[in-house]
């Protein structure tokens, strides 16, 4: 794995070992930073990266400008491969890392927003939909919830749905705060 843009283009990543996470691929990574630079300015932003992994979602969104990134993952060893990448850019000091479920950390946000939201959750969560209002009601106006999913999930009835993109077996689908 690697960084695809910014600073740290190119630069290698790790992966935790198993079947714990499936890591995000380069061509969807890619295509996920392209949708959300098109609409957002990702300098000086706060980001989570939820069901973070190795981490690659908020690394990424540091190496093009974000400030802060939080990863929340339930599992420690994903938490320590994405502390490890962190170290190996450099730039754990704008890392938070935290053990915990992410949709029981996202309720737990009720008075702090966030301009940026990532999620790349296991292909077979039940309610996406939910993950995706919790998840908005953590955002600062205009900022985006951006989900990774598998492709047979169609949020199209959504009120803040921005768009939704297929790519292979996956998707991404952007979200908006609006108020």
């Amino acid at each position: 794995m690697r960084i695809i843009g910014g600073q740290f283009r190119r630069r290698e990543i790790k992966a935790p070992k198993g079947d714990v996470t499936r890591p995000t691929t380069d061509r969807t990574r890619e295509a996920a930073f392209n949708i959300i630079s098109s609409r957002f300015d990702l300098a000086g932003a706060r980001v989570v990266d939820l069901y973070s992994g190795s981490g690659a979602l908020g690394l990424e969104a540091i190496s093009r400008g974000a400030d802060v990134a939080m990863f929340v993952d339930n599992s420690q060893r994903a938490l320590k491969v994405s502390i490890a990448n962190a170290r190996g850019l450099g730039v754990e000091r704008s890392c938070h890392f935290i053990r915990d479920d992410s949709v029981r950390w996202l309720k737990g946000q009720k008075f702090q927003s966030y301009d940026l939201i990532l999620a790349d959750p296991p292909y077979d969560s039940s309610d996406l939909t939910a993950l995706a209002d919790l998840a908005l009601s953590a955002l600062s106006v205009g900022g985006l919830f951006v989900l990774e999913h598998d492709r047979r999930f169609s949020p199209d009835e959504h009120p803040r749905l921005l768009l939704s993109r297929r790519y292979g077996k996956s998707a991404i689908t952007v979200f908006e705060s609006r108020d």
